[in-house]
């Protein structure tokens, strides 16, 4: 561990202002081909099909749940890594984590073919925009589960303090998913097939930081053997069942919007929705990008319980400033620059751009609680909360849904991120904190 529990190492200390800063200063440029391939999706498929495209093509906020869990569990044994230490433990936690999740992906493959051949999809989606959508949607989502076990590769390297190497790895994304989109504009496809450049691109990356960070950590193909003899028949994944449960909570509170604007309001608002999230996700990743620094961070220093709370309070305090600044400037700047994007055809207005703006607030004050609660019983703490908010923001939002649109379903999300996030850890985080026993691992 950390030999002093109260200062940050020195590649603690690179991890965490590098991170942030490659992802800031690589901003402009992530904005810049975020812009440039929401422009080109907009044009070829309009106002309404570009609400269905994009509920499609995000699909890994929707379901991050996908990896039960376990991308946090490997986060946290990864931490265990760092410094070129080799626990053997650490390692084969990694190991199962792979089989588990390339068993999951084939899964659902499986599935998705099945809808297929059934020709569901129109039922789960919403609505169809015509004959070609049981093959893109198929697509789409083969490639998003692929990007299931793929993604682990940024979990290793933000967990052995190569927090920037994992920046650059999720900055790449949107580089690779605009040349999809360039190849499938060339090929002249229809509306629909735009879903899966951002979901490729995704792939395209995560497969490359997969490749890198078994260098870095010095797992290389080991990470795909069988797991130790040492570690067979025990519990290498405890706590990622409610860390699992976490992950389903959070993006049905915060991400549900888009499916029940889908099902119980407009292609419009969905539409409305979906470019404003898009111009959300900008301030976002910078916080997500930092906040996930810090998980390792808070691993190491689970026994020091006082050291602990302080570094939370200060981070809760720096991460609620920052998101405020960045809702102002949504709210600001957001209608704006969604007509800039959509080439007037979207309109976005002042209290949409608000309500985002409120969401990113609320997320960033809980984002240093989510990274900090990794023990198994405040995994499951946090997994009641998170169950909760998504109760509310679905319940509420059904109704806000067909009454007030987009708008009406952000201001829900936000609402329920502040009653069952926000409030309980600022009352109870500091309890279960302190709670730990003095050797917690």
């Amino acid at each position: 561990m950390i030999a002093n529990q109260g200062r940050l190492a020195p590649e603690e200390r690179r991890a965490l202002l590098l991170g942030p800063l490659y992802r800031i200063l690589g901003t402009p440029a992530v904005a810049l081909l975020g812009l440039a391939n929401t422009a080109i999706i907009v044009r070829e498929t309009g106002e309404a099909l570009f609400g269905l495209v994009s509920l499609v093509a995000t699909i890994t906020l929707v379901f991050p749940f996908a990896d039960l869990g376990i991308g946090a569990t490997v986060l946290s044994a990864s931490a265990m890594l760092a410094g070129g230490s080799r626990d053997q433990n650490a390692v084969d936690v990694i190991r199962r984590a792979y089989r588990v999740l390339f068993g999951v992906a084939g899964v659902l493959i499986v599935l998705a073919l099945c809808v297929m051949a059934l020709d569901g999809w129109r039922v789960l989606v919403g609505f169809a925009s015509g004959p070609d959508d049981r093959w893109a949607i198929t697509v789409a989502t083969c490639i998003f589960a692929l990007t299931i076990p793929a993604g682990l590769g940024v979990r290793i390297l933000v967990g052995v303090d190569r927090n920037p190497l994992a920046t650059l790895v999720l900055m790449s994304c949107p580089a690779f998913g605009l040349g999809l989109t360039v190849l499938l504009y060339v090929s002249d496809v229809s509306g629909i097939w735009y879903a899966t450049s951002a979901l490729g691109g995704l792939l395209i990356g995560q497969t490359l930081g997969t490749v890198v960070a078994l260098r870095v950590s010095g797992l290389g193909w080991s990470a795909f053997s069988r797991v130790s003899p040492s570690g067979i028949g025990t519990r290498l994944l405890a706590g990622s069942g409610w860390l699992f449960l976490v992950a389903v909570g959070l993006p049905i509170g915060s991400q549900a919007g888009r499916f029940l604007l889908a099902h119980l309001s407009t292609p419009a608002e969905l539409s409305r929705y979906a470019l404003m999230a898009q111009i959300y996700a900008i301030g976002w990743q910078i916080l997500s990008t930092a906040a996930l620094a810090y998980w390792p961070v808070f691993v190491k220093r689970r026994g020091a319980t006082d050291v602990t709370v302080r570094m939370w309070w200060r981070l809760t305090g720096a991460f609620g400033a920052v998101a405020a600044v960045g809702a102002l400037c949504m709210a600001l700047l957001g209608p704006w620059v969604a007509t800039l994007l959509s080439g007037g055809r979207i309109d976005v207005s002042a209290w949409l751009a608000l309500a985002f703006g409120a969401v990113l607030v609320g997320q960033a004050l809980h984002l240093p609680a989510m990274v900090l609660l990794t023990r198994p019983e405040e995994a499951r703490w946090q997994a009641w909360w998170a169950v909760t908010m998504a109760v509310i923001s679905i319940g509420l939002g059904c109704a806000a849904a067909m009454r007030f649109g987009a708008a009406g379903v952000a201001y829900v999300s936000g609402l329920a991120i502040f009653a069952a996030q926000v409030l309980p850890d600022l009352v109870w985080v500091p309890k279960l904190v302190r709670r730990r026993p003095s050797t917690a691992v």
